[in-house]
């Protein structure tokens, strides 16, 4: 009886803490990282450009079939080619300094694309694309906010740049939905007149120790108005309205603003840390 007791005692309860503990072990869909397709042959060099150094030991082989080789140098760059012909699908494995890791699925081609792949730019663009999904406001929405916003009165004086006459500074900040909206001022005091070429925008450490170890992400605007960018004449002010999905950044990070002017070198540069984002005022 005692033995029969222990069986049933053994099925109800020790068993079941072993299944949780098997579901526990499993690797969830979520926790795979991207693994991006990739084809080499033996006649045709592919070159992989990282936005980070590769690191010490960073690039992992699946198979002899595939040589890597780094250039002298040159620190985020690695050329990969075929060392047979038609070997069996493979992996190739990156990793850089800032610790992230790239996974290629590699394959065999007779004629595999030559052109340079740069992987920074392949991380903007999916950041960029995760930034747009599930808007709340569409495009024409961001327009009718945008025009509301260029009557209103700034609230912020700072940060502002200067450049030999040209003074570029954040007015105001405004949040409406899932939409963030920066109030932008451009007043030229000097005796030339200043064309926008364009503008860019990304989030970068405030501390930096290499180029090369740059940490930046690029941000892509839902939306610059006025969308025909006009000359700012000599005495003039004009005002720039910017939106992008809503976004947060960390305290040891700046969202940086730079304002190129075309058939010139009159830059300017504005840096917004992540404290400055939550005086967004509600639209």
């Amino acid at each position: 009886m005692k033995q029969f007791l222990f069986i049933v005692f053994m099925t109800l309860f020790v068993c079941p803490l072993f299944a949780q503990q098997a579901d526990l072990g499993k690797i969830t869909p979520e926790a795979y990282g991207t693994q991006y397709p990739l084809l080499v042959g033996t006649a045709k060099t592919t070159v992989l450009v990282f936005p980070c150094k590769i690191a010490n030991g960073g690039v992992d082989l699946g198979s002899s079939d595939l040589i890597a080789s780094t250039i002298t140098s040159v620190d985020n760059i690695l050329r990969v080619k075929a060392a047979t012909e038609k070997f069996a699908p493979t992996n190739l494995t990156v990793v850089t300094t800032d610790g992230k890791v790239y996974s290629f699925y590699v394959s065999f081609s007779p004629y595999p694309d030559d052109r340079p792949i740069d992987l920074g730019k392949q991380s903007n663009t999916e950041n960029a694309q995760a930034m747009l999904k599930d808007r709340k406001l569409n495009d024409g929405q961001v327009k009718e906010c945008a025009g509301a916003i260029v009557g209103l009165k700034p609230f912020l004086k700072k940060p502002k740049a200067k450049s030999y006459g040209m003074q570029f500074s954040l007015k105001g900040m405004y949040a409406k939905e899932d939409v963030l909206f920066f109030h932008f001022e451009l007043n030229n005091k000097s005796p030339i007149d200043f064309t926008t070429d364009f503008m860019r925008f990304y989030i970068r450490d405030q501390k930096r120790i290499k180029r090369t170890a740059d940490q930046e992400l690029e941000l892509q605007p839902l939306g610059i108005f006025p969308e025909n960018a006009m000359p700012t004449t000599t005495g003039s002010k004009r005002t720039i309205i910017v939106a992008f999905k809503r976004f947060t950044i960390a305290d040891h990070k700046n969202m940086v603003i730079q304002l190129f002017e075309k058939n010139g070198d009159r830059h300017l540069e504005l840096k917004i840390k992540g404290k400055v984002l939550m005086r967004a005022s509600k639209l």
